[in-house]
């Protein structure tokens, strides 16, 4: 479902559609590997990659705004990215996101999206 046009960089990933039943997606961008969550009525980007030691983020326990890992348990604050508990130490890499209509987008070409603070 990636499309791109040649004069921007954001990228069709998925539609709000995808997500009935669903809170968790993996989509590709390139050789990249995106995790969509829905937080409530939010939708966020990040790498789907645990900074620990580089697993997929998809299958964690989401909850209250916090995904666990689910090989070894470091927990984050989802719309930050912090890292809440180990081990893991390093935060998150969010993807800047845009909605239109029912249509997600995403912008892999800008660094990730910089934490406003603590939660």
């Amino acid at each position: 479902m990636n499309s791109t046009t040649d004069s921007s960089p954001w990228t069709l990933i998925a539609s709000l559609r995808d997500f009935r039943g669903q809170r968790q997606l993996v989509r590709p961008v390139g050789e990249l590997q995106v995790l969509l969550l829905r937080v409530g009525t939010e939708i966020i980007a990040m790498h789907d990659s645990c900074p620990h030691l580089g697993k997929s983020l998809l299958g964690g326990r989401l909850m209250g705004g916090h995904i666990t890992c689910p090989f070894h348990g470091a927990c984050f604050d989802v719309r930050s990215g912090i890292a809440l508990s180990g081990p893991a130490v390093a935060p998150l890499r969010r993807l800047p996101l845009q909605i239109d209509g029912e249509c997600i987008l995403v912008d892999v070409t800008k660094g990730p999206v910089k934490s406003a603070g603590p939660p």
